[in-house]
């Protein structure tokens, strides 16, 4: 996970949620990987959209890593 330098994550809107993006579920799955005792944390953007490829999808993300 050291390696990774960029990041973007699609988050559907979670029907349990009133169709919003669970961007507080998806900090803390991000926090167990990536957190203040990594020196160098990747660049992220995260956008909610309409659907994925599998319908039983609510994240993806698309990860960039740069060997050093």
């Amino acid at each position: 996970m050291g390696d990774i330098v960029k990041m973007q994550v699609f988050l559907v809107g979670d029907p349990t949620k009133g169709g919003k993006a669970d961007m507080a579920g998806f900090t803390e799955g991000y926090t167990q990987f990536f957190s203040g005792t990594q020196p160098n944390l990747p660049a992220r953007a995260a956008f909610q959209i309409a659907a994925l490829g599998n319908s039983g999808w609510l994240v993806e993300i698309e990860a960039t890593p740069a060997k050093k």
